[in-house]
Order: C-alpha cells, then structure tokens, then sequence
C-alpha cells in the first residue's frame, strides 16, 4: 500500500492553526466572489432592462426618421433630374447632366471642407525615427574586396 509523502508525520501545532482559518478563508473568499459575480450579474440585468424599454420608446421615431430620410433622398433625386431636364432645354441633355453634375461635385466637396474644419483636433502625434542598427552581414567585407 502506497502512502503519500506526509501523510504519516503528523500534524505540527502550526498545521492545526492554519487550516482552520484557512478553510475560513476560503469560505469568505467564495462568499466575495459569489456577491460580486451577483452585483454585476444585477447591475448588467438592469442595463438591459433599460436599454430594451427605450429602444422600444424610440422605435417609432427611429422609423419616422428613416422613412423622411428615404423621402428626402428621392425629393432631391428627383429636384436633380428636374434640373438637368430643364437645363438640357437650353443646351444638349448630355452638357445639361455634366453641368448639375459638376455642380453638386462642388457643392459636395465644399460641405466635407466645411465639414473638416468643424472637426476636433486629435491628440498631437509626434514620430520619432530610431536609429536602426546595421545587420551584421553589411559589415562584412568580401575577403577577396580590395
């Protein structure tokens, strides 16, 4: 019969005291642990709670704003059109589309410098170039090198 090592000496006063509050110690431990891991199991059930009940809140104007997205979006389509066949009665239709075309490039262009100025400045970037280290094999010179 096998033993393991230390099973047989026997249990010096310090093992008797430590044990105990070991054990105790664990307990607690596993006690903190399970009120934590409940805490944030609660605080992430609330959030959600949350969260649900305003998204259902703001569904109905999340879909009115899409659809006067949609709206807009076809009212300027066709305004565009509109412009391009009204210009193409005084030149050709393809001068008349390359015209409204350039235009609201322009117009485009101009909103996104508008828009690039607006923005807030990122934090400063600094770039430090380190000196690298030749490879040991450009220091080598061919023995036959004059």
């Amino acid at each position: 019969m096998a033993s393991t090592p230390g099973a047989d000496r026997p249990r010096s006063f310090f093992d008797r005291f430590s044990e105990p509050l070991a054990d105790r110690a664990r307990e607690k431990f596993a006690q903190v642990e399970d009120h934590v891991r409940e805490s944030i199991q609660v605080e992430i059930d609330a959030v959600t709670r949350s969260v649900r009940a305003r998204a259902i809140e703001v569904r109905p104007a999340a879909v009115g704003f899409a659809v006067a997205t949609l709206l807009a979006f076809f009212g300027l389509a066709l305004l565009i059109t509109a412009a391009v066949l009204g210009l193409a009665h005084a030149v050709d239709a393809w001068l008349a589309a390359l015209l409204v075309g350039l235009a609201l490039l322009l117009i485009g262009t101009g909103v996104a410098a508008w828009a690039k100025r607006r923005l807030p400045p990122g934090p400063a970037v600094s770039v430090v170039r380190l000196h690298e280290p030749a490879h040991p094999a450009e220091e080598q010179v061919h023995p036959w090198a004059d």
